[in-house]
């Protein structure tokens, strides 16, 4: 039905709706149906309460950005004033290029899995990126930014859903996160995305609440919506895995990149 079977380590199975995103299109108060389907099973169905407008620190956030123009000068406006003047001494100071496509895709994944060995996360599989590509043709885009010397800084992949478009996956590489890297993609790409796609919402993606990247997203103007992990057990996400994510961080890279595409089929809450 709606539902994928995600295998769970050490023995099990959960039933997950839309496993290994952090998007999801329900409203919490939408979900009977996959309660009814879901009966008698574990399972994890994440769902959007925009009702909700006071959050506890860590709680999962979409950070969403409502969109009016697409005119550059009115999307900066949308940015706090410090960060608007990162975002220029981003293209002033250190020169980054933006490029797209499917030739980026080496690249961003690269830096993808930095990133995601920095805060301890299991890397996907890269052929997972190129099938995307494949399925999804022009309605998801991969971005790379690149300095002067043509090495590669910083990554985002957004998906373009009608007129919401989605940051799914991205991350800086560690060697320019003081170089502004983080606040040039993320503003070049907003540009380049909301004119050519009628969008009226930009999602940066999931955040815990008061955590360094809700903090980060918050600047461009984004808002928290709740997002509600409705499954038969509550539990913390971020709380649940942090032991193994501090583990996670201390392996070799070598390690992590042969491990972890292999291990996050069975993680249902990556």
């Amino acid at each position: 039905m709606e539902f994928c079977v995600v295998p769970s380590l050490p023995f099990g199975s959960v039933l997950s709706y839309m496993p290994l995103l952090n998007y999801t299109d329900r409203l919490y108060d939408d979900v009977d149906d996959l309660l009814e389907l879901s009966k008698e099973s574990d399972y994890l169905i994440r769902a959007l309460n925009p009702d909700q407008h006071e959050f506890e620190a860590d709680e999962p956030v979409a950070m969403r950005l409502e969109i009016v123009s697409s005119r550059p000068e009115e999307l900066m406006l949308l940015a706090k004033s410090r960060c608007r003047n990162k975002i220029r001494n981003s293209s002033k100071k250190f020169h980054y290029t933006l490029k797209s496509g499917r030739a980026c895709i080496e690249d961003f994944y690269e830096i993808l899995s930095q990133t995601y060995h920095r805060h301890g996360t299991p890397i996907l599989p890269k052929k997972l990126f190129y099938d995307l590509q494949d399925e999804f043709e022009e309605k998801l885009i991969y971005f790379v930014s690149y300095d002067e010397d043509g090495q590669p800084a910083a990554a985002m992949s957004v998906f373009v859903d009608e007129t919401l478009a989605w940051y799914a996956w991205g991350g800086v590489e560690e060697s320019y996160s003081q170089r502004l890297a983080g606040y040039y993609i993320y503003f070049e790409v907003l540009k380049q995305v909301t004119q050519e796609f009628d969008i009226k919402v930009f999602d940066f993606g999931r955040s815990p609440f008061e955590g360094s990247t809700y903090r980060f997203k918050s600047q461009f103007g984004a808002k928290p919506v709740k997002i509600e992990l409705i499954r038969p057990e509550s539990a913390d996400l971020y709380s649940k895995y942090a032991l193994a994510a501090k583990i996670w961080q201390r392996l070799p890279r070598s390690v992590v990149q042969k491990v972890g595409p292999r291990l996050t089929k069975y993680l249902a809450d990556l």
